[in-house]
């Protein structure tokens, strides 16, 4: 059997072809490197784990209409300021972007960093199906642990403690 794609479509498979061996998928495995971000500050900055390199990082993916979300955040936010010399909590948030979570932050006197994800690509490479979802990344941004629904002080104190060391 001989297939006649011409010269275009021959142009095009191969345009296809390169463009999709740029892609390299990403996928959240506790022991390798975390995924990039693919998110944005509340100033429209694109975030990187890099700004937080040297430190571990408790990446924590919420939305605004997850009670679970909402009930964790009074405890993030003191743990994120008695461990701020060796951890940053950092909010994930996946809502859509007519979702006004700056006022919300403030309202809960949130003061660790946020970012946002409304392309849903950073949830996707750490395989986040619901909220909330958090990762522990080390100073060296391996992916040290995953803990998916809402963690009670206790918990958070003993993830905290833990990686404080």
């Amino acid at each position: 059997m001989r297939f006649n794609i011409g010269k275009s479509g021959l142009l095009l498979l191969i345009s296809a072809a390169l463009l999709l061996s740029g892609c390299k998928e990403e996928k959240a495995k506790i022991g390798t490197a975390a995924p990039t971000l693919a998110a944005y500050d509340l100033s429209g900055n694109k975030a990187s784990l890099e700004q937080w390199k040297g430190k571990y990082i408790y990446l924590n993916f919420w939305a605004s209409n997850c009670g679970g979300c909402l009930a964790e955040m009074p405890t993030l936010e003191k743990l994120s300021q008695e461990y701020r010399d060796n951890i940053v909590v950092v909010g994930i948030n996946t809502d859509k972007e007519d979702a006004n979570i700056q006022a919300l932050l403030t309202d809960m006197k949130v003061s660790f960093p946020n970012v946002r994800d409304q392309l849903a690509i950073t949830q996707e490479r750490y395989q986040v199906i619901g909220t909330p979802t958090s990762f522990l990344i080390d100073p060296q941004g391996t992916l040290q642990g995953q803990y998916v629904g809402m963690m009670h002080e206790p918990q958070l104190k003993a993830i905290f403690q833990k990686a404080k060391g």
